[in-house]
C-alpha cells in the first residue's frame, strides 16, 4: 500500500513537471487549444481538426508575450490574411486570419520540419485567444 501510494506521487510530480503549468484553454466543440509553460518555454498544444482521430500535437516557443503581440497584432488587419512565424530552426507556424460570419477568426497550422508534423488547430476568435494566452478569464462553450 505504502508503494502505491509513493508511486502516485511520484507520478503527480513527474506528470506536473513534463506537462507544465496551464496558462489557459479553449474548447470548441470536440477540439481543444490549450498554452502550458514549462521551464524556460511555452507549449501549444492542440487537437488536430483536419484528423479523423484525436491526435494531439504541439509546437513550443520561449517568449510568451512576442508570440500574443504577433497574434494580435494579426487581428488589428480586418481581412483574410496569413502570418508566418519560425519559432525555431525546424518548426514553422502560420496564423491564418479569416473572416467568418463577419468575425475575423484565427487557425494556427503548425509545421515541424524535423519530425515532419503537420497540424491545425480550431478556429479561435480574439476573445478566445486572450484567454488562451492568460489575459482574460472567460468560459467558452
Amino acid at each position: 500500500m505504502r508503494i502505491k501510494i509513493l508511486m502516485l506521487i511520484g507520478m503527480f510530480c513527474f506528470s506536473s513537471t513534463v506537462l507544465g503549468q496551464e496558462i489557459g484553454s479553449v474548447v470548441n466543440g470536440i477540439h481543444s487549444v490549450t498554452l502550458l509553460k514549462s521551464d524556460n518555454y511555452y507549449a501549444c498544444v492542440y487537437s488536430d481538426s483536419n484528423s479523423e482521430v484525436n491526435s494531439h500535437k504541439s509546437f513550443n516557443f520561449p517568449i510568451k508575450e512576442t508570440v500574443y503581440k504577433i497574434i494580435m497584432d494579426g487581428f488589428a488587419i480586418y481581412n483574410n490574411h496569413q502570418v508566418f512565424v519560425q519559432m525555431n530552426e525546424q518548426t514553422i507556424v502560420k496564423f491564418e486570419y479569416k473572416i467568418i460570419n463577419g468575425e475575423l477568426k484565427l487557425k494556427i497550422n503548425h509545421n515541424d520540419l524535423f519530425n515532419k508534423t503537420i497540424g491545425t488547430s480550431t478556429y479561435l476568435t480574439k476573445a478566445q485567444v486572450k484567454s488562451l494566452f492568460g489575459e482574460e478569464k472567460q468560459s467558452f462553450g
